[in-house]
């Protein structure tokens, strides 16, 4: 039997360590939390910046998170569609792997 959220902590001090300035846990139940992306500064000094939130379902990893862009500087909306599609695969590709191993 799956010991969902002893997994589900687990990935969460994984995630702290690899985003330590920009990891923020909202909540414990359900386990939501937001990372912070910004780019390097690119032409004229500008930079990226998206804060992408995620809830845990109850049975994640067997079931994908629930995900949202909830806030953004510098992307237009053709850059919000393509962080969203990237997010369906990168969630439905982990939703995988994690079902394949367990077989």
């Amino acid at each position: 039997m799956t010991d969902y959220s002893e997994e589900q902590r687990n990935e969460l001090e994984a995630l702290e360590s690899i985003y330590p300035d920009s990891f923020t846990v909202l909540s414990e139940k359900p386990t939501t939390f937001t990372i912070t992306v910004t780019s390097e500064a690119g032409e004229n000094d500008e930079t990226v910046q998206t804060t992408l939130k995620f809830t845990y379902r109850e049975k994640y990893p067997d079931e994908t998170p629930l995900y949202e862009i909830v806030s953004q500087e510098n992307l237009d909306d053709n850059d919000v569609t393509d962080i969203i599609k990237l997010l369906e695969q990168q969630t439905s590709g982990r939703l995988f792997h994690s079902s394949s191993s367990r077989c």
